[in-house]
């Protein structure tokens, strides 16, 4: 039996159940201010990633004076990782919120919840105001020299939101 590899994946597919659900979440976040992670999960299949689920862990969202930030504690990514394997799932995207645009910040490049080469990290502006969906949305692939930006055509090819390629 060989293992799935997120590196492998040619297409991640996420169904609007997931897509809905983390949008309201980021939303519900950014009412009052603040950022939020969702973790999509699922299971590799030949060489698509079949998103499942919307897994929001527990976390802690800070005011700096340098702007915001919202963190994971350790005894809550040991809870992950044990739903993950009681649920037989793999974790292969995160999704967090800005307060206003969209980029890889040098706190989500050096702290990811997706550590897996192949993995996503997508981060939607405003407060998710325009939904995961929406313009605006920045999304990144890791690999081994670190957080890459995917856009256009590519990533049009790579993410499926809704049952419909992103644009």
């Amino acid at each position: 039996m060989s293992i799935a590899l997120l590196s492998d994946v040619e297409r991640f597919r996420v169904p609007p159940e997931v897509v809905n659900a983390t949008d309201r979440a980021l939303r519900e976040a950014g009412d009052r201010h603040a950022e939020r992670f969702v973790l999509w999960t699922g299971h590799v299949d030949d060489s698509e990633f079949r998103v499942q689920a919307a897994y929001i862990p527990a976390q802690t969202a800070h005011t700096l004076p340098d702007g915001l930030c919202v963190t994971v504690d350790g005894d809550e990514l040991h809870t992950l990782n044990r739903w993950l394997y009681k649920n037989n799932q793999t974790l292969g995207i995160q999704v967090h919120s800005h307060p206003t645009h969209a980029f890889h910040s040098d706190t989500d490049s050096t702290y990811p919840i997706v550590t897996q080469r192949g993995g996503l990290s997508i981060v939607v502006p405003d407060f998710a105001r325009r939904g995961t969906a929406g313009t605006g949305v920045a999304t990144y692939r890791l690999d081994g020299r670190g957080w890459r930006p995917v856009r256009g055509r590519k990533l049009r090819r790579l993410l499926v939101l809704n049952d419909e390629e992103v644009s």
